[in-house]
């Protein structure tokens, strides 16, 4: 499913937090890992006078000095698991180094080089600020159209670089065809690491897929308090729904072939269920379609997934249902072509 991994950093420590994520997705996919760095030279609006070529060419080699380091780093971490040869480990990992604007080289690297999926801190450089996702981290995920992994930086508890598996997995679903395109990530992460290990300790540690929905009641266009005929026939089409998504649900937990729990909540807001569920629960991941059973891929991500892109604080696996080939540019992205810019 994923075979080619990216992961943008920046030098910083809270760019580096989406290592460890990498890492675990390598050894469950068997993926390979390829680290980008790109230099963004100082505007002239930032620093009017010129810059000095020496400066420059120092900065190149001690980011590629750095890239390096991380790139070992990451090879011996992947190599404690999977036991590779030597020369495979190095075919695993690679990096780059790119001069340009961030967010556009971190795209254009993404499609040029058949990346599978993009993990990315939602914090770099600029440090944590009062904003979710920092403006590098939004324009990545808003134009790339690939399955994409959020590590939230001001999460230190998300950081910990001896992640081992995601014991507790959130996967909700609302029972469209499309969003169950998630679900082969969410069996293949909750399976883990492939063990030899059959001790009864090992077998008592398996991950926990916990499939959830979350029913709205229906709005209705009429001011309140409701006829006593409408307050019935709306509590008659909750009950029905909660029945037919609970039958949904438990069918599909018996068909998966890992250990599954099942949720079904009532919510005014579903992405406001999801956090509280996540939050409820410990999950240490969730799992969400780009899209629902709206189907609007004119855009990168339904309401549910954008908003809890924003608003969410735990790990989140965005799997892209709408393939490159069918994104039509954004009114912005013509423009910018007309005009020269990218």
């Amino acid at each position: 499913m994923f075979n080619r991994i990216l992961v943008p950093l920046d030098g910083s420590p809270l760019a580096e937090g989406a290592i460890p994520h990498a890492e675990l997705f390598a050894r469950i996919f068997g993926a390979s890992i390829h680290l980008l760095r790109v230099l963004e030279p100082i505007s002239y609006h930032d620093n009017p006078a010129a810059v000095d070529p020496l400066r420059w060419q120092i900065h190149k080699a001690e980011a590629d000095a750095y890239m390096q380091g991380i790139a070992n780093r990451v090879r011996e971490n992947l190599g404690e698991k999977s036991m590779l040869a030597e020369a495979e480990k190095k075919s695993r990992v690679d990096y780059s180094v790119r001069e340009g604007k961030a967010a556009e080289n971190i795209v254009d690297f993404a499609h040029t080089e058949n990346i599978d999926l993009l993990v990315i801190s939602t914090h770099g450089s600029s440090g944590l600020s009062r904003w979710n996702i920092s403006s590098v981290t939004q324009k990545v995920i808003n134009l790339i159209y690939l399955p994409v992994l959020i590590v939230r930086a001001y999460d230190r508890s998300t950081m910990d670089e001896n992640i081992k598996r995601y014991r507790r997995i959130l996967l909700p679903i609302d029972s469209s065809r499309r969003a169950e395109c998630s679900l082969s990530a969410g069996i293949e992460l909750a399976r883990g690491e492939m063990s030899t290990d059959s001790t009864p300790e090992a077998a008592g540690d398996k991950s926990t897929l916990f499939l959830a929905a979350v029913i709205r009641p229906p709005e209705l266009p009429i001011p309140e308090p409701f006829p006593i005929e409408i307050s019935q026939l709306t509590e008659k089409l909750l009950q029905l729904s909660h029945q037919a998504v609970e039958r949904y649900l438990y069918e599909m937990k018996e068909r998966l072939p890992v250990n599954c729990d099942t949720c079904v909540v009532e919510s005014t807001s579903v992405p406001s269920a999801i956090q509280e569920l996540a939050e409820q629960e410990d999950i240490d991941i969730v799992i969400l379609c780009a899209h629902g059973y709206s189907g609007r891929v004119s855009w990168p991500y339904g309401t549910v997934t954008w908003n809890y892109i924003e608003h969410g604080t735990k790990p989140l696996l965005v799997v892209q249902d709408v393939p490159r080939s069918q994104v039509r540019p954004t009114a912005a992205e013509i423009a910018a072509e007309k005009s020269g810019r990218r």
